[in-house]
C-alpha cells in the first residue's frame, strides 16, 4: 500500500502500537510527525523509520497548548498540511469501583480520550489539514465495547473514543475527512507484558481463553491502521474495526 505524499501525525508513537505504526507507515513512503512524552524513545523510533523528512515533538498529551504549537510548527516549517492522524496514546487502568476516585477518572480521560478530540480540533485550523481530505484513526480497545469487572473507568475512556469517532465522521464528512476507530484485543506490547507479569497464571489462562485466536501481535493491528489511513478505504468512515482475535464474537 503506497503512502507517498501522505503526511501523518502519530500521537503515542514512542511504544507499542504507535511505534509499530510509525515504522510501517514510513516503510510505505509516508512522511511522519511523531508525538509522545519521551524524547529519548521518540529518537529511537525515528531511527527505525525508513525515508526522510520525519520529525518528532516531545509533548505531554495533557498540554493542549504544546500540542497546538507542535502541530502548527510542523505545518509552518514544512509548508505541508497533514492528511492523516493516528491517536494511539493511552494508559491502562484496573480499579474496582469502590476504590475509584475523581482524580483517577480525570487522569485516565485526559490521556485516553480528551486529547484525541482536541487534536482533531487543532487539525481543523486553516492550513493544518489537507483541503483534499484524509483519514483520522482513534485507537480504542475491545474494552470500549465490552465490560469487565474493575474496568469501568478504562472502558468509559475507550468507549468515548468510539462514540466521538462516529460523531466526528458525520461532522467532517463534508471536508472529505474520514474518522474511524480501531478496537484491539490484547496484543503483545510493553504495557500488556507488565500486566501479565503482575497477575496469576490462572488469570493469564483466562485472558488467553477470551481470545479464541490467541493473544495478538502489534502487526495485526497495524495492518488495519495502514488500510484505514490509506486511500484504499476512501469510502469507509464512522466504523469501529474490532481486531481482537475473536474476543467480541463470544
Amino acid at each position: 500500500m503506497e503512502l507517498t505524499n501522505h503526511k501523518i501525525l502519530i500521537v503515542g508513537a514512542s511504544s507499542g502500537i504507535g511505534q509499530a505504526t510509525a515504522i510501517d507507515l514510513a516503510k510505505k513512503g509516508a512522511k511522519l510527525v511523531l508525538i509522545a512524552r519521551s524524547e529519548d524513545k521518540l529518537k529511537e523510533v525515528l531511527e527505525s523509520c525508513e525515508g526522510s523528512g520525519h520529525s518528532y515533538f516531545a509533548v505531554d498529551v495533557k498540554n493542549e497548548k504544546e500540542l497546538d504549537d507542535a502541530i502548527s510548527s510542523s505545518v509552518k516549517d514544512t509548508g505541508e498540511p497533514f492528511s492523516g492522524f493516528v491517536y494511539s496514546a493511552g494508559q491502562e487502568g484496573t480499579i474496582p469501583l469502590k476504590f475509584v476516585k475523581s482524580d483517577f477518572l480525570t487522569n485516565i480521560l485526559q490521556v485516553n480520550t480528551i486529547p484525541a478530540l482536541l487534536i482533531t480540533k487543532i487539525l481543523q485550523k486553516k492550513g493544518n489539514f489537507s483541503s483534499e481530505g484524509g483519514s483520522i484513526i482513534f485507537i480504542s480497545s475491545v474494552m470500549g465495547n465490552l465490560g469487565q469487572p474493575a474496568k469501568a473507568a478504562y472502558c468509559m475512556s475507550k468507549g468515548g473514543l468510539v462514540a466521538a469517532s462516529k460523531a466526528l465522521a458525520l461532522e467532517l464528512a463534508s471536508k472529505k475527512i474520514r474518522v474511524n476507530c480501531i478496537s484491539p484485543g490484547m496484543v503483545t506490547t510493553e504495557m500488556s507484558s507488565k500486566i501479565l507479569d503482575s497477575i496469576s497464571e490462572e488469570n493469564i489462562k483466562e485472558i488467553k481463553k477470551m481470545h479464541p485466536l490467541g493473544i495478538g501481535e502489534v502487526e495485526d493491528v497495524v495492518s488495519g491502521i495502514t488500510f484505514l489511513i490509506s486511500d484504499k478505504s476512501k469510502w469507509i468512515t464512522g466504523i469501529d474495526l474490532l481486531i481482537d482475535g475473536g474476543y467480541s464474537a463470544q
